[in-house]
């Protein structure tokens, strides 16, 4: 199956149930499994880690992340 690069939403879409990197604006990063997103990039990530500059500071059952707070995403990470 070949994903349209040129439509991020579907990538994102696509990545549901896989793990994934999210770094926020301020130089947060988590990941975790992606659990459910929707068409503004809000999305609940589960059994996630909170990273700052590679050390993981806090680890969480679920988490809510705002599409607007987030720098990038790199689905598929591992």
């Amino acid at each position: 199956m070949s994903i349209d690069p040129k439509n991020p939403l579907k990538v994102l879409h696509n990545a549901v149930n896989s793990t994934i990197l999210i770094r926020l604006k301020d130089g947060i990063e988590y990941t975790g499994r992606l659990k459910i997103t929707d068409n503004y990039m809000n999305m609940i990530i589960e059994d996630a880690k909170e990273m700052i500059e590679g050390t993981v500071t806090a680890k969480f059952g679920e988490i809510f992340i705002r599409g607007n707070n987030i720098l990038f995403i790199k689905p598929q990470a591992v």
